[in-house]
C-alpha cells in the first residue's frame, strides 16, 4: 500500500495548469471566464497572494457586498468594519492570541422568535451539514434548510421532521404558514458564498451566522469531546470509535461525515447519547477543527490537500499544530507513527511544548516494531480481515475486522489504541473496580481490546467506502469515497488484493480542478495498474464560473497520459459513461469489478450502472 507521506513543498501545480490554460490561449473570451481559487505559489497566472473569489466564508477574510451603506456611527464597540463591507464583523481572540471575526449588526426585524429554537442549514445535504441536522432535530431543535438539488438525504431528513426547500431564497429563512419563528442560527456548508441570498437575509435580520466549524464549537462546548482528525480515514476511524465507546459508556454523543447503517435507527452520521462523551469527525478543511477543544484526539495521517485553502505545507502543519495544542493536557493524543507527517507533528510539538509542563501525552500506532501500539500478522480469510495486536512488543490479543485493505487495519487500530488510553485515563480518575482488583498491565490491556473486539469484527462500514452496491451477472460494482491519490491507491490496493480474479474496471471522479492539476503525476501512478479507467468531467463542491473546455482540458490529457494497458477514456457526459460502462461489462462473461471512486456524482454513477446490469 502507497503510505501516507508528506509531500515536498512546490511552487507550482507541476505546471499542467498552466499547460492546459496556454493551450487553450485562443479561447480568450473562455479564459476571462476563469476564476480558479488559486493558492499563492501554486497559480501560474499572476501568481502572489491574490485570491480571485473572495466571497467565500474565510473567518477573517470574509468579504460581503450588500444594497445600501451602513450608518457606521452604530455598531458595538471592539467592532470592526471590513471596508469593502456593509455588515459588522465582531473581533475575536483565539487562545493563542491570534484573531477571527465573526458577523453581527443588520437590520432589526421586528420579528421575533416565538415557540421552538430553530437552526437554519444552507447546505443541508451536503455530508457535514445533513448529520448536524440530524443531531439537532434529535435534540428537539426546529429544523430548516435549503440546498441547490434534491437527494436522498434530503428525503431523510424530511422524513425525520426537517423542513427542507430546494433552491435559495430570503422566504427559507423567514416565518411563513408552517414556521413561526426566525432561526436562532443560521449555519452554512464551506460550499457557500458570503453572498448567497440566505445568508444575506440571516445578517439582515440579525440572525447569527456560524461556519459549520464554529457550530460544532458551539454544540461540543461543556462535553468530553474524542475527535478524529487527518487528511485521510477520519469518518471510517470516527464511526469505528464512536461505536467502540457506545458499548463501553453506554450512550455517546457522535457526528460523522458519512452515513453508518449500525448507527442506532439508522440515523445517517449522527448519535445522541445521554452521557458526556461526543465523538467527532475533526475536518480540516477551511480550519473547521480549530474551533473544538477536544479532551481526546485521533490524527491518522497528514499530507497536503485542500490546495483552495492551505497555501503551503507549511500552512497546513500550522494548523494541525493548532489542533494538536487544543487538546487537553489531562488527555492524550493517538497517532500514526507510520505516517511522515504525523512524525513531523510529534516532533514540531516536542519543539515546541519542550518547556511546557502541562500538554497531552501522546501515543503511536501503526505497523512499524517503535509504535506503541502495532498490528502484525494480518491474514484475510473470506469477508474478515484479522491481525495480530501488540503493546510495545507484547502480545495482547488477536483482533477481527469485517473490512479488507491494510489501510481499515491502522483505522481498527487507532480505535483499539485511543479506546485503550480513554479506559485507563478514566478508570484510574474514577478509581473504579478494575483498580481495586489489582490487575497487572497486561490483564487490563487485555480486558480493555475485549470492549473493542465484538464491535470491531461486527461494524459494517460507513456508505461509499468500499460499499458494494450489488453484484449482477458476475460483476460486482462498488463505491467509493476516494478523490486524493493516496486514497485512491489505497482502494486500488485492497480490490485487487480481494479480488485477485477479476477484471477490474475504473471509474474516475476527478474532484475539484485544483487538486487534478496539484497531484497529476500521483493519479496517472495510481491509476495505471487498472484494466480499463474512465473518467469523468470534474467535480466542483464550490461553484466555480468556469468554462466547461478550460475545467475538463486536464482530465482529457489525464486519460490520455495513462499507459495504453490502461486502455483510458474521457467522457464528459454522464448518462453517456454509464452506459459505455454497462456496455463493456456485458461485452464478455467473466468476473469483472466495477470500481467508481470520487466525492460527488460517484455514488449515483455506480448505482445508475448497477441498476442496469
Amino acid at each position: 500500500m502507497k503510505g501516507y507521506g508528506v509531500r515536498q513543498k512546490r511552487n507550482g501545480i507541476h505546471m499542467n495548469l498552466h499547460h492546459h490554460l496556454h493551450h487553450l490561449h485562443h479561447h480568450h473570451h473562455l479564459l476571462r471566464q476563469y476564476q480558479y481559487e488559486r493558492p499563492a505559489g501554486l497559480g501560474v497566472r499572476g501568481g502572489g497572494k491574490e485570491r480571485r473569489c473572495t466571497k467565500v466564508l474565510r473567518g477573517a477574510s470574509v468579504r460581503v457586498r450588500a444594497q445600501a451603506e451602513p450608518d457606521r456611527n452604530r455598531g458595538p464597540p471592539g467592532g470592526v468594519y471590513d471596508d469593502s463591507t456593509f455588515y459588522m464583523m465582531e473581533k475575536e481572540e483565539r487562545a493563542d492570541g491570534s484573531h477571527l471575526y465573526r458577523f453581527v449588526g443588520g437590520q432589526k426585524s421586528g420579528r421575533m422568535a416565538k415557540s421552538k429554537r430553530r437552526v437554519h442549514f444552507v447546505g443541508i445535504g451536503g455530508a457535514g451539514l445533513s448529520s448536524l441536522a440530524s443531531l439537532a432535530l434529535k435534540k428537539g431543535w426546529l429544523v430548516t434548510g435549503s440546498d441547490i438539488k434534491d437527494s436522498s438525504k434530503l428525503d431523510k431528513l424530511r422524513k425525520k421532521g426537517a423542513l427542507v426547500d430546494i433552491g435559495h431564497e430570503e422566504r427559507n429563512v423567514l416565518e411563513r404558514a408552517e414556521i413561526d419563528c426566525l432561526p436562532d442560527a443560521l449555519v452554512v456548508s464551506s460550499a457557500v458564498s458570503a453572498d448567497n441570498v440566505e445568508v444575506r437575509s440571516a445578517l439582515k435580520y440579525n440572525i447569527p451566522v456560524y461556519k459549520r466549524g464554529a457550530w460544532l464549537g458551539r454544540i461540543t462546548k461543556g462535553y468530553d469531546t474524542v475527535s478524529v482528525a487527518g487528511t485521510h480515514g477520519k469518518t471510517s476511524t470516527s464511526a469505528m470509535l464512536a461505536l467502540v465507546l457506545e458499548k463501553q459508556y453506554d450512550s455517546v454523543t457522535a457526528i460523522v461525515g458519512g452515513d453508518v447503517s449500525q448507527f442506532e435507527g439508522n440515523e445517517g452520521g449522527s448519535l445522541i447519547g445521554t452521557s458526556n462523551w461526543f465523538v467527532l469527525e475533526a475536518d480540516e478543511y477551511d480550519h473547521a477543527f480549530l474551533d473544538l477543544q477536544s479532551k481526546y484526539a485521533i490524527v491518522t495521517n497528514v499530507e497536503l490537500d485542500h490546495l483552495d485553502i492551505y497555501e503551503s505545507e507549511e500552512e497546513l502543519f500550522s494548523a494541525f499544530d493548532e489542533f494538536m495544542d487544543r487538546v487537553h493536557a489531562e488527555g492524550a493524543l493517538v497517532m500514526c507513527g507510520d505516517d511522515e507527517g504525523c512524525r513531523s507533528l510529534i516532533e514540531r510539538a516536542e519543539t515546541r511544548l519542550a518547556d511546557s509542563t502541562s500538554r497531552a501525552s501522546i501515543y503511536t500506532y501503526g505497523f512499524g516494531e517503535e509504535n506503541d501500539w502495532r498490528a502484525s500478522d494480518i491474514e484475510e480469510d473470506g469477508e474478515l480481515t484479522s491481525f495480530e495486536v501488540q503493546w510495545k512488543g507484547m502480545p495482547v490479543g488477536r483482533v477481527q475486522i469485517s473490512l479488507f485493505g491494510k489501510h481499515n487495519v491502522l483505522n481498527a487500530l487507532a480505535v483499539i489504541s485511543l479506546a485503550s488510553v480513554i479506559q485507563f485515563k478514566e478508570v484510574r480518575s474514577l478509581n473504579t473496580e478494575m483498580e481495586k482488583r489489582e490487575m497487572t498491565f497486561t490483564e487490563k490491556l487485555k480486558e480493555s481490546l475485549q470492549h473493542s473486539k465484538s464491535i470491531l469484527r461486527e461494524f459494517q462500514g460507513v456508505d461509499r467506502r468500499c460499499q458494494i452496491i450489488g453484484e449482477r451477472s458476475g460483476c460486482v460494482v462498488i463505491s467509493d469515497y476516494a478523490h486524493h491519490p493516496t486514497e485512491v491507491s489505497a482502494t486500488l490496493e485492497a480490490i485487487e488484493s480481494r479480488y485477485s480474479d477479476s477484471e477490474i474496471l475504473v471509474v474516475f471522479e476527478p474532484h475539484t480542478l485544483s487538486r487534478l492539476a496539484y497531484f497529476f503525476s500521483e493519479f496517472l501512478s495510481a491509476l495505471s495498474s487498472s484494466h480499463r479507467v474512465y473518467i469523468s468531467e470534474i467535480f466542483e463542491p464550490v461553484k466555480r464560473y468556469m468554462n466547461k473546455k478550460v475545467k475538463n482540458a486536464i482530465a482529457e490529457d489525464l486519460a490520455a497520459a495513462l499507459p495504453l494497458s490502461a486502455n483510458a477514456s474521457f467522457i464528459d457526459d454522464d448518462q453517456t459513461l454509464v452506459d459505455t460502462v454497462v456496455d463493456e461489462v456485458k461485452k464478455e462473461p467473466g468476473n469483472k469489478v466495477v470500481l467508481v471512486l470520487g466525492a460527488g456524482k460517484a455514488d449515483f454513477f455506480a448505482r445508475s450502472i448497477c441498476k442496469l446490469l
